[in-house]
């Protein structure tokens, strides 16, 4: 193949030494030189590895990504800075045999292959697998904010983009008037002020139809904004957003999701996202994270942030142990199923597949991938009789004996519910997962309801001389399932402190250490780019203090086979 070739640096000189002797045996530099040449640059779908027959030939992509590597590892990711760096840098003349590639070559380079580069950081993540450096059993997941290339004045929300249009059609008004009138004592006796509030200056007005095109375009940015979901319209990168930045303040930023490994610390995966909370993204993280690395179940550790149990369900449903930090709940959370009939045989029970994993949960058996944690399981039945109680006092309590709220006055009585008392219960009394709405009569002191569950819970009993109106309640009137399937995570408090321990030195590292506290590119495609170089950065350089040396990595690197990916349209 016609690529440049420069001079092989073994054979270069620098006085009485060879460049090769100028690098150190631990020299990380060595290891990107193994793990790069053994790639395979097209199952990475390497753009332009076959160079055309005609014209000057491009530089290899290998040397490129070596180029690439050593820059993130050492905290150089300007493509200027890089090409400074060509020339002076004795371990990247060993890297790449005395080539010097001009800044946008570089830059060039990571903009076409913003996809090949995740899948290069996929591969060095499985090779640590191979290599037992870590086992990805248990995850910890977090996520910071990354500033976008993305200036305040370059982005509008809703609320400025009406303030601005207001101000310009005021301008707009007083120009028209001044032009139209042609009068500066009118002007001065009537709208002295105005054109002072407004920056007018009656000697440099402002063209009117300059003010028509900037109302044009507020408009339609109130109507864009109107039409979707966006909080604000970003100019520069529309597809980051305004979102709260760890160094304070409202800015254009990229909320980035990883999944670190608690044994050893390595950055698993990762995902960018522009969602400005964490809230519901949690079984989308770990699905990725479980396809990208071709791993079948995980159990996962994440702050309270990620709080929402309608996801953690769906986590459980999809072999996934969550263990989510707690907002309100006291001790446990508790998850209510629905219940089907089922014999599940020891293969189901031990199968990661999600259809044999749902058929387990429903059937209220934990599968192996769940257990041997804070998980349990229980099938509730319909059984004692229980109710809800208005004291005279006015205060409601439920059959577990907790308060109930006011929510609304009704045609006959009043409604009474709490989400919290419901959210925590251990005892369902109904079917719904919803929090339990209760209506009492004017006259009413009581509403009898079947309870699910076992009586080791203590249940209030029906007060003796008690007046319930058959009327209002739908007691043994409607359909009920006999069972359900209740699900409680207990909460584990030194598991949230090993997440704080584990996810948190990644960011810090990356962001202050590496000086990647922001991107350099636009664009998710581009930054999700930009964010695989700077983790594979960082777990090499664990991977070497793991190993004890660069030269230890190298000798476990050549003991495994390269493992294989799919292909993009499958990640």
């Amino acid at each position: 193949m016609r690529y440049i070739k420069g001079s092989d640096s073994r054979q270069m000189r620098m006085g009485i030494w060879s460049i090769e002797e100028e690098v150190a045996e631990n020299s990380p530099a060595r290891f990107i030189e193994v793990f790069v040449d053994s790639l395979d640059m097209e199952s990475l779908e390497i753009m332009r590895i076959k160079p055309a027959q005609t014209g000057r030939p491009p530089y290899a992509p290998q040397d490129l990504i070596k180029l690439y590597l050593y820059g993130y590892l050492n905290g150089i990711r300007s493509s200027r800075k890089l090409e400074r760096e060509c020339g002076r840098n004795i371990e990247l003349f060993y890297l790449l045999n005395r080539l010097c590639p001009d800044h946008n070559t570089i830059a060039d380079f990571r903009k076409e292959n913003r996809k090949a580069l995740k899948k290069v950081f996929l591969v060095f993540v499985r090779a640590c697998k191979d290599m037992k450096l870590m086992d990805a059993g248990t995850l910890c997941l977090d996520g910071t904010t990354v500033r976008a290339v993305n200036g305040k004045k370059k982005a509008v929300s809703a609320e400025i983009a009406r303030k601005k249009l207001e101000y310009a059609k005021a301008q707009l008004e007083a120009v028209e008037r001044y032009l139209k009138t042609l009068d500066e004592n009118d002007l001065h006796e009537k709208r002295l002020d105005k054109p002072m509030a407004l920056d007018l200056d009656k000697d440099h007005l402002p063209d009117p139809e300059k003010l028509k095109e900037r109302i044009a375009f507020h408009e339609q940015c109130l109507k864009e904004l109107a039409e979707s979901d966006k909080g604000a319209l970003l100019f520069t990168d529309p597809e980051a957003a305004m979102m709260p930045a760890k160094d304070g303040g409202i800015k254009a930023c990229y909320n980035v999701q990883t999944a670190v490994d608690t044994s050893s610390h390595t950055i698993v995966d990762f995902d960018v996202t522009n969602n400005s909370s964490d809230r519901g993204t949690l079984n989308q993280t770990a699905e990725k994270c479980k396809q990208e690395i071709g791993l079948y179940s995980v159990k996962v550790i994440a702050d309270k942030g990620y709080e929402s149990l309608a996801d953690i369900e769906e986590c459980l449903l999809h072999g996934t142990a969550a263990d989510v930090g707690f907002i309100l709940d006291r001790e446990e959370r508790v998850i209510s199923m629905e219940y089907e009939a089922a014999e599940i045989t020891d293969d189901e029970k031990q199968s990661t597949k999600p259809e044999d994993i749902q058929r387990c949960l429903h059937a209220g058996v934990l599968p192996d991938c769940l257990s041997g944690g804070n998980i349990r399981i229980e099938v509730q039945e319909l059984s004692t009789v229980s109710c809800f109680v208005r004291h005279e006092d006015g205060t409601v309590t439920c059959p577990m004996g907790r308060q109930l709220f006011k929510q609304k006055d009704t045609k006959y009585g009043t409604e009474y519910s709490s989400k919290e008392a419901c959210r925590t219960c251990p005892n369902r009394c109904t079917d719904s997962k919803a929090a339990k709405h209760v209506n009492i009569g004017r006259h009413s002191t009581y509403v009898p309801v079947r309870m699910y569950g076992s009586s080791r819970f203590p249940l209030q009993q029906i007060p003796v001389n008690g007046i319930s109106s058959k009327n209002l309640n739908n007691f043994e009137k409607m359909g009920r399932a006999e069972k359900r399937v209740m699900i409680f995570i207990r909460r584990d408090i030194p598991k949230q402190k090993q997440r704080q321990q584990t996810s948190e030195h990644p960011f810090g590292t990356i962001k202050h250490y590496d000086g990647a506290g922001y991107f350099l590119c636009k664009g998710k495609e581009k930054v999700t780019a930009e964010f695989a170089l700077s983790c594979l950065g960082y777990d090499i350089r664990r991977a070497i203090t793991i190993c004890g040396g660069a030269k230890s990595l190298i000798q476990r690197f050549k003991g495994i086979s390269l493992p294989k990916l799919p292909k993009m349209a499958e990640i």
